[in-house]
């Protein structure tokens, strides 16, 4: 039987543990650290309280802190996959990749794995120039969760492979998911323009710059459309204000030469064609 000043201290724990939910669901994560630490030594570290307090050294940056609260927190749940792709979150921050991958794996083998856990190891996945992995794993993370950052993921993994139907097919999913989504509606123009619609993708770059201004290189696709469409002067107003963002582009440069050849002015062409074979004998420059 518990006695009277064991369960007392038990309650106290727990009350610690409840403040410090509340204080981390307001957004006031050093209080909910502090609660936590105390609900820890008031009381016996369960794992969800671990899991909490690896949460919250999580988001305050605490990474050391955070691996060694999760991997107690799996001496009690082992293979909880919520708290091995958290570990892997704070290997990954740590610059441990292999123990990072190691930790999304084994949360992607449970069938309760959440969606981050497959978008965290496709990122890691395409950084090591797994493509076929990094696609499986985007493809899962969107099947359980599909949202228009996981589709920009997958789409920009395929794009990189040069599956133009598949990528545009993942970046219209994305803006799906989010009418808004710039990020989807840009690379779903790069790819009609790449497939020669040019008009399709036009209408697409004016609908980014419209959602976000601030995506400037929509400007040069939006003019290497208007030049293979014939619209010439168009295309030099959108590449000159590409320019003013990418002054050091040698593509930028030399599609401003090419612009500039079907306008007639011969003199801007030599200038940027020229601009362009410096840039791109130097590589760091462009």
């Amino acid at each position: 039987m518990t006695s009277p000043s064991s369960d007392s201290g038990a309650r106290s724990a727990a009350e610690l543990f409840a403040a410090g939910r509340r204080a981390e669901e307001t957004g006031d994560l050093e209080h909910a650290y502090s609660l936590y630490r105390r609900a820890m030594t008031a009381g016996r570290a369960h794992a969800d309280w671990l899991y909490r307090l690896g949460c919250v050294c999580l988001k305050t940056d605490r990474f050391d802190e955070a691996c060694r609260a999760f991997e107690s927190g799996l001496v009690d749940a082992p293979g909880d996959p919520r708290m091995l792709t958290n570990l892997g979150a704070a290997l990954d921050h740590l610059g441990d990749r292999e123990a990072a991958l190691a930790a999304y794996q084994r949360a992607t083998f449970h069938d309760r794995a959440p969606a981050a856990a497959f978008h965290n190891l496709g990122a890691l996945y395409a950084e090591e120039g797994r493509t076929e992995d990094a696609v499986v794993a985007f493809s899962e993370a969107v099947r359980r969760e599909p949202d228009a950052d996981g589709y920009c993921n997958l789409g920009l993994v395929l794009l990189g492979e040069g599956d133009l139907v598949r990528a545009l097919d993942a970046f219209e999913n994305a803006v799906a998911a989010d009418r808004e989504c710039s990020r989807g509606h840009y690379y779903a123009g790069v790819c009609l323009l790449k497939r020669g619609r040019y008009e399709d993708a036009l209408r697409r770059f004016d609908l980014v710059l419209r959602l976000d201004p601030g995506l400037v290189r929509a400007h040069l696709h939006r003019g290497v459309c208007l030049h293979k469409l014939e619209r010439y002067k168009a295309a030099m107003a959108a590449l000159t204000e590409a320019e003013a963002a990418f002054p050091e582009d040698g593509g930028l440069h030399f599609q401003l030469a090419l612009t500039c050849d079907a306008l007639g002015l011969a003199v801007d062409a030599r200038r940027h064609y020229h601009q362009a074979r410096i840039l791109r004998e130097d590589p760091a420059r462009s």
